[in-house]
């Protein structure tokens, strides 16, 4: 199992940005909880983001959240910019592997 690094991760919402407490299980990929007056009323107050600030998934467990970061590692070189990455993936690929994490899409909430 490979250990995981404590840093901070900045995301924007359409309120304001955050920066909060992240681990990087993954290389260019960051886990995070959101902040509590981030979509109060969710479930899902666990992240998976890219180093770019673009969500990837959402879970209910902070464990959920990691398995998913390892799921999807291989299917890229997550340290690369969006643009590339939106190129390289297959959408359909990433949901499945996303879903069997037992994590969301963001596209699907």
């Amino acid at each position: 199992m490979s250990v995981t690094t404590q840093i901070t991760h900045t995301f924007q919402t359409d309120v304001r940005e955050y920066t909060v407490p992240a681990t990087s299980p993954v290389p260019g990929l960051f886990v995070y909880q959101i902040p509590d007056e981030v979509e109060p009323l969710s479930h899902l107050r666990w992240s998976v983001g890219h180093h770019s600030g673009l969500l990837i998934a959402s879970a209910m467990y902070e464990d959920d959240a990691i398995r998913c970061a390892r799921k999807i590692a291989d299917m890229a070189d997550w340290t690369k910019d969006v643009a590339a990455l939106r190129d390289e993936i297959d959408q359909d690929q990433l949901y499945e592997r996303i879903a069997w994490a037992g994590c969301e899409n963001p596209a699907y909430t």
